[in-house]
């Protein structure tokens, strides 16, 4: 009888910014591996929208303040990596990153990188990922303005 192994879970999360060094050599530790023929990356960047406040006036988004249910959320990403492996075979490697913490505007706060044999392959499990993560995990983004206030993000 053969056992099967559990998925191993992942903690996604990064305290602050990601940093574009971060990201580099992630890609710099792939260059190895002769069996990926493509990679695909999605960076989510906090914007500085122009948003009303709760009183209706005019603000700008400075940052966004990240929390997570920590637990909870990578729990649900061993999941969609699960099923990100089984929907796309030809994938090597599936790695995602969130902050968590204030990320000013202009500073990168998600990070998800695949590589598959196929560029296509990678391109559809990148997408397929950023939009289930924004879906499933509980992680919330308070939008802090540059003339004081918040709003609660609401992830489209």
């Amino acid at each position: 009888m053969s056992e099967t192994k559990a998925p191993k879970k992942r903690d996604i999360f990064i305290e602050g910014p990601i940093a574009s060094a971060f990201i580099a050599e992630s890609i710099a530790k792939h260059a190895t591996r002769t069996d990926i023929g493509g990679h695909e990356i999605f960076l989510g960047q906090v914007r500085a929208d122009a948003l009303a406040t709760e009183s209706g006036q005019p603000a700008t988004v400075h940052a966004i303040e990240y929390t997570a249910y920590r637990d909870m959320a990578n729990e649900q990403m061993t999941a969609i990596r699960e099923e990100a492996f089984a929907r796309w075979p030809e994938m090597t490697c599936l790695h995602v990153h969130h902050s968590l913490g204030v990320i000013k505007a202009g500073e990168l706060c998600f990070f998800v990188f695949a590589s598959a044999s196929h560029r296509q392959q990678a391109r559809e499990a990148v997408t397929y990922v950023t939009d289930e993560v924004k879906k499933r995990l509980p992680i919330f983004g308070k939008e802090v303005f540059t003339e004081g206030g918040h709003v609660w993000k609401q992830n489209l």
